[in-house]
């Protein structure tokens, strides 16, 4: 049974989307190859939909494009916020030192902490995550010079150096831990934070293993136990999301 002009008018755009019954669509298709104007539409209707792709790609970029400059422009802001309150910290630390000592004695702990704050967060706050990188690098590169010049100002017996050395170096390989965890499963943050949590139980143990070494006494309790716990339990709530995400994708 053939449908007349009209029907198929009202059918083109179901048929156009793929929605309309089998057999529906059969008798347009035997329609559209003995109408020219019914042809005509159809392509009509095709230029439309491509045209209204088109302009969604475009205003999906538009927007992509206004938000990333938005971004920009707040990271300058919070770079410059970020400096001029520690200007004013190393400002205020020298003026109260040589109001009240007559030198620099005691302002000079915070202001190489500014220094060495500034020089460290001041990528990550200014570039966002691609910062991050930059940030650990600058940390990995001046991390031991500011412990040398903390020494030099607290004249601890060396002790600041020589315990804070190690600290470091564990710190910076667990961070770069992280940051090679993150790049690894980059598709699977939830995985990654997963791993990264679980990394600090090991971190944390060597950390109170060489203190514990300074010290002559052990420094883990029933705390670190328990904070060991809570991190176990966070990371498979994190591994089951992951699951469920991944899961859920496949589906």
């Amino acid at each position: 049974m053939k449908i007349s002009c009209d029907v198929v008018t009202d059918l083109l755009p179901l048929y156009h989307d793929g929605v309309c019954s089998q057999p529906t669509k059969k008798q347009i298709a035997e329609h559209l190859a003995e109408c020219e104007r019914c042809r005509s539409l159809l392509g009509k209707i095709s230029n439309t939909t491509i045209d209204n792709k088109i302009k969604a790609e475009r205003d999906d970029v538009i927007m992509h494009q206004a938000k990333a400059l938005n971004m920009r422009v707040f990271q300058k802001i919070g770079a410059a916020v970020f400096t001029v309150l520690l200007f004013i910290g190393v400002l205020t630390c020298v003026i109260v030192d040589l109001a009240v000592s007559g030198a620099l004695t005691w302002s000079l702990i915070p202001i190489s902490a500014c220094v060495f704050a500034g020089f460290v967060l001041t990528p990550a706050i200014r570039y966002g995550v691609r910062g991050i990188v930059m940030s650990l690098i600058v940390f990995s590169v001046l991390v031991v010079p500011f412990l040398f010049v903390l020494s030099l100002i607290i004249d601890s017996d060396g002790l600041i150096l020589a315990v804070g050395v190690r600290m470091s170096v564990i710190a910076i390989v667990y961070l770069w831990g992280i940051v090679a965890v993150f790049r690894g499963l980059w598709l699977r943050k939830f995985l990654a934070l997963a791993v990264s949590l679980l990394l600090a139980i090991p971190f944390s143990l060597v950390v109170n293993s060489m203190l514990s070494r300074v010290i002559a006494a052990s420094l883990f309790d029933v705390w670190d136990a328990m904070a060991f716990a809570i991190i176990v339990v966070v990371a498979a709530v994190f591994v089951y999301l992951d699951f469920f995400l991944k899961r859920r994708k496949i589906q």
